[in-house]
């Protein structure tokens, strides 16, 4: 119960401190097309929380909840091995370790703690479910795959200095389902958990004044897709070229990886459905 408790909490305070400065997305406004339940990013989402809950999640929990010395010894140990097993790392491509190129799939469903996977969850839910539906689920699920390959193959390329460090995570992927969402449906709004908007809205409420298109109170506020990519892309900007240039990874995000996966949103047309890309380049709504 204690357990559940701190995780609950740690997850609240987290997500609001996240909403203090950016918009946290948690679900785009409009409707499909094909009017496809998204199989495929639910199955992704759960396959991540799965390889988390039972894979790397007990030893994190038991590193953070550890009674002695030992516990958290034992804990660390277990959960630093997996990581740098199973993490993707450059060398395992050029010196044949490990699983060799398949840490470029494991790597891709591994997560370093709660907030890690959240948050990567929340986003793939958000963005994956429209470009699934233009895509169709195995065509996403590919795209999705390749976008992850891609941002690794860019930590490669780029990060020379401490290239050796595992690198987790499916941000490299959820950012080109991101670049992918912005390239298809530009015009499209999020709904967002975002304070500083919640706090001006609760203002305007108090005086009465209101959002004529909302017909019923929200903790959330609408923004534009393209406003809210191109926050957290810019975000990503400057990290990424300063990496690229000293080969040196920063800190604990992988901002190459993040831009890499971007980037490999262009692609997205050789995988959205024939009929859409038809609509797509002769302009007219998809």
């Amino acid at each position: 119960m204690e357990v559940v408790i701190f995780l609950l909490f740690y997850i609240g305070l987290n997500i609001f401190l996240s909403s203090l400065t950016v918009p946290f997305p948690l679900s785009d406004t409009g409707t499909v097309r094909y009017n496809t339940t998204p199989y495929m990013t639910a199955i992704l989402i759960l396959l991540n929380v799965v390889i988390f809950a039972f894979w790397l999640g007990g030893d994190w929990l038991g590193l953070l909840s550890a009674r002695n010395e030992f516990e958290a010894t034992v804990s660390y140990t277990n959960y630093t091995r997996t990581m740098g097993t199973y993490g993707f790392r450059h060398e395992f491509l050029t010196e044949a370790m490990s699983i060799g190129a398949f840490t470029s799939f494991t790597g891709m469903f591994m997560h370093a703690e709660i907030m890690h996977i959240l948050g990567n969850m929340i986003f793939l839910w958000a963005f994956g479910r429209r470009v699934e539906d233009a895509c169709g689920p195995w065509r996403f699920l590919v795209f999705y795959l390749l976008a992850g390959t891609v941002s690794n193959i860019g930590s490669a390329l780029l990060i020379t200095v401490n290239g050796d460090v595992p690198m987790i995570g499916a941000s490299g992927a959820i950012f080109g389902v991101m670049g992918a969402y912005l390239l298809l449906f530009p015009t499209a709004r999020m709904d967002c958990l975002w304070v500083p908007a919640m706090v001006i809205k609760v203002v305007l409420a108090v005086f009465g004044l209101r959002d004529e298109d909302e017909k019923s109170w929200r903790w959330t506020v609408r923004l534009p897709a393209i406003f809210v990519v191109v926050l957290y892309v810019g975000f990503n900007i400057f990290p990424t070229f300063e990496t690229a240039q000293t080969g040196e990874l920063e800190g604990y995000s992988n901002y190459i990886a993040h831009m890499t996966g971007f980037l490999s949103a262009i692609v997205i047309f050789l995988f959205v459905r024939k009929d859409l890309l038809t609509r797509y380049f002769s302009g007219r709504a998809i």
